[in-house]
């Protein structure tokens, strides 16, 4: 018989993204919680939300939504929600590059390439200009076709 192991998306409880780890492993549950270390400190880049690996056939999954720390199970309808091997794994393979751009935020130079990542601008490409304060950032993003002068939060950027 074989097993097909699957990764699912949980809810955790508030703040609670440690304790619903150590139960769910201390039950011999895998589960995966991407992080950065930023500022010396370990911040989850998913606030809120953990992987679990499990096989529906072997395992019994009765204990997860009464684990301590852990909210339930990401549905989409009626249907649990399956994150396929390939999302873990670039996901995996890009926690240390989003740590290390995190962590060099103050770092930018006038000219360097960056990427907003929230706001209307979400996505797009800019130029860093300058420091506006100390959680604020001038950028040069071209819109049709003129290159205009934006300034947001510095935490809204990383580097490229």
């Amino acid at each position: 018989m074989s097993y097909m192991k699957q990764w699912y998306l949980i809810k955790t409880k508030p703040r609670q993204e440690k304790i619903a780890i150590a139960n769910l492993e201390n039950q011999k549950y895998q589960v995966y919680c991407p992080f950065a270390l930023i500022n010396n400190k370990n911040q989850f880049l998913f606030p809120g939300y953990l992987f679990i690996h499990l096989d529906n056939e072997s395992q019994d999954w009765s204990p997860i939504r009464s684990t301590k720390g852990v909210l339930n199970f990401i549905k989409f309808g009626l249907n649990f929600a399956k994150i396929p091997d390939r999302v873990i794994e670039l996901i995996i393979q890009n926690e240390k590059n989003t740590a290390f751009k995190i962590k060099n935020i103050n770092n930018f130079k006038k000219g360097d390439k960056v990427q907003i990542t929230e706001g209307i601008f979400k996505n797009c490409t800019a130029i860093f200009q300058s420091f506006k304060s100390s959680d604020r950032v001038i950028l040069f993003i071209k819109l049709l076709g003129q290159q205009q002068t934006f300034n947001t939060e510095k935490k809204s950027i990383i580097g490229l």
